[in-house]
């Protein structure tokens, strides 16, 4: 009896284990510094703008930015790198099915955000975008993938899936940094409108 117990205390525990994304691979977030990267394959980018100016640069971050990087055996392409004060502090990149294969195998399934449906395109009711979305949360580190499907801004059919990882405090004090072109739609679900 005590060990039917224990197996069912123990069986408990797994489904409700709590996420423990601390960042992919060797880029850990609030621990990774520019200077810890690989000098192959990264490169540094201009420095986001404040959104809606044309020349505000949000001067406490860098951004670098690698085509592929391989971590444990997955290629990792468009890579986006975040550095806010030297520390890493936003990963984005590609989230193909290689990917969320690794991902959920080390992390467990997320919580699944309900679909939404945005129009962007203004050519018809029937070019929508369709945004879902798997997430998952561990000590103020939150990541977020999202998938896109139907019509972009610019009426073109697009299929497209980002994985963000990144401290929740970095996404409150950076809010006013222009960062969407890591992913278009990582605000969108993060905050509907």
């Amino acid at each position: 009896m005590k060990s039917l117990i224990l197996l069912l205390f123990l069986q408990t525990g797994v489904l409700f284990a709590q996420s423990n994304v601390t960042g992919l691979g060797m880029f850990r977030i609030g621990i990774t510094t520019p200077d810890s990267l690989p000098s192959a394959g990264f490169r540094e980018e201009e420095p986001p703008v404040v959104k809606g100016t044309l020349a505000l640069v949000c001067t406490d971050i860098r951004l670098f930015k690698a085509d592929s990087v391989e971590i444990q055996g997955v290629s990792i392409t468009g890579l986006f790198l975040v550095f806010y004060e030297n520390r890493l502090a936003r990963i984005t990149c590609t989230y193909d099915d290689l990917l969320e294969k690794a991902f959920s195998r080390e992390h467990g399934k997320g919580k699944i955000g309900p679909p939404q449906l945005l129009s962007l395109c203004d050519e018809g009711r029937d070019k929508r975008m369709t945004l879902t979305s798997e997430n998952w949360e561990n000590d103020g580190i939150l990541a977020l993938a999202v998938h896109a499907r139907g019509y972009n801004a610019r009426c073109r059919a697009e299929q497209a899936s980002r994985l963000t990882i990144a401290s929740q405090s970095f996404l409150a004090i950076t809010s006013e940094c222009d960062l969407e072109s890591l992913d278009p739609y990582f605000d969108k679900i993060r905050s509907p409108h």
